[in-house]
């Protein structure tokens, strides 16, 4: 039967459906009782971003609260206020102003339609590896570009090897010419670490040199964990980046050809209100694009209470009780880690850890099916093979610590339980 589909949405659901069920838990795992760490939520401010969102509401809403969108960019209260938070912690060279903010439907709509606007069809993006495999059906499907995935060989200095892989991702390209952008999530996901300043300075000078976009997805700052080693990268805005000191004669950045990607999902633990933006400070063409594409995307009583939230004088106290109960979780996961001797990338900034759990498995197919009995076991976790990564290597997983101790205690006792029912 005809289903009259257009060719763009039929090669949409071959490309996005087999992906999709890829994802699926198995059919005996019971959603129920299970622990789902498997996901990017931040549930650790539940409680008090609740009463919050009750409180902002019922103080601030008014029947303009109701309108569309304007088509400028998005509501100017939410625009300024975020402004003022971005000037406040991302440490701009220059100060963000309200226009160069243009609001979205959260990161994963700034990506796409930032992507949209400086590409044509079929070009392509270069994204460091391992990434957020959702960068896919975003870029592939919706907005008809191709990835080049530039891969490192290690995950424990994955950074170090930032340069030489998007040096052999662009040099072994098919057709170099139609590379339009490189897409850096900083810090990363999944390996929840930043990129150090130096290393972001020659991911900038390698674009500029071949007239590239950077897009710096910074959907995780400020999700800083406590007691981090001396040694380990702090989180630095390329907002702060765009006029670098570099030695005499190197290569300056141009600052319109750098966008920042942000959302308030992750920080403040609210996903599905689905709020973020795109700051570009040197190109007011960009911005009156991304305007144009997602004027009526975004949900007004969300801009409300991201306003409300945004210019709290509580601000930096919930910021930090967001770290201390990050922290709190991901020490029950990274002591019981180490207790059983399973490999991990020790994370300084997010809510997810990388840690190689089936540290026998050999295959794609081995760690399916390793995952899956420890999903039915109640601990869903993310497969590493869906994240780009090291190529070759398997057992990796990506697992979420955004969850109450309490819950993080249950879900450490499943998995030691796990491991050893699996001989590790």
């Amino acid at each position: 039967m005809d289903s009259g589909l257009s060719n763009r949405a039929d090669r949409a659901l071959k490309d996005i459906l087999p992906k999709g069920i890829a994802l699926e838990p198995p059919k005996n795992y019971n959603a129920t009782t299970a622990i789902d760490l498997s996901n990017a939520q931040n549930e650790v401010l539940r409680s008090e971003v609740g009463q919050f969102f009750k409180t902002a509401i019922e103080s601030n809403l008014i029947s303009q609260s109701f309108d569309m969108p304007p088509s400028n960019g998005g509501e100017q209260a939410v625009r300024e206020a975020m402004a003022s938070f971005f000037n406040r912690y991302f440490n701009p060279i220059h100060p963000v102003l309200t226009e160069q903010i243009v609001l979205t439907a959260g990161a994963s709509d700034a990506i796409e339609n930032v992507i949209h606007s400086i590409c044509d069809e079929g070009d392509s993006v270069i994204i460091p590896g391992p990434y957020w495999h959702g960068f896919d059906p975003i870029l592939t499907s919706r907005a008809n570009v191709n990835i080049l995935v530039a891969h490192s060989p290690t995950y424990q200095n994955y950074d170090n090897y930032l340069l030489p892989s998007l040096l052999a991702a662009y040099n072994f390209a098919d057709d170099r010419s139609r590379i339009k952008a490189v897409l850096l999530c900083n810090p990363n996901n999944p390996l929840s670490r930043c990129y150090p300043k130096r290393t972001l300075v020659e991911v900038m000078e390698f674009c500029q040199e071949r007239g590239l976009h950077l897009v710096s997805d910074e959907l995780y700052a400020l999700t800083t964990l406590q007691s981090i080693p001396d040694e380990a990268p702090t989180f630095v805005s390329a907002l702060s980046l765009t006029e670098p000191l570099v030695p005499e004669g190197a290569v300056k950045v141009d600052p319109s050809r750098v966008h920042v990607v942000w959302s308030a999902s992750k920080l403040f633990g609210c996903s599905g209100l689905r709020i973020g933006c795109l700051i570009s400070q040197q190109n007011p063409a960009l911005c009156k694009a991304m305007s144009l594409l997602t004027a009526h995307h975004t949900n007004s009583i969300a801009s409300l209470f991201l306003t409300s939230l945004l210019t709290w004088h509580q601000l930096p106290t919930l910021i930090s009780l967001n770290s201390e109960r990050l922290t709190a979780s991901y020490r029950i996961l990274a002591a019981a880690l180490e207790n059983w001797g399973v490999a991990f990338v020790a994370p300084t900034h997010g809510i997810l850890l990388f840690a190689r759990l089936g540290m026998n498995v050999k295959s794609a197919v081995e760690e399916r099916a390793y995952f899956n009995r420890l999903a039915v076991m109640g601990v869903r976790v993310g497969a590493g093979r869906f994240y780009n990564g090291v190529e070759g290597e398997f057992g990796w997983a990506r697992v979420r610590f955004s969850v109450p101790v309490e819950v993080m205690r249950r879900a450490v006792e499943r998995i030691g339980e796990f491991l050893v029912k699996e001989g590790q």
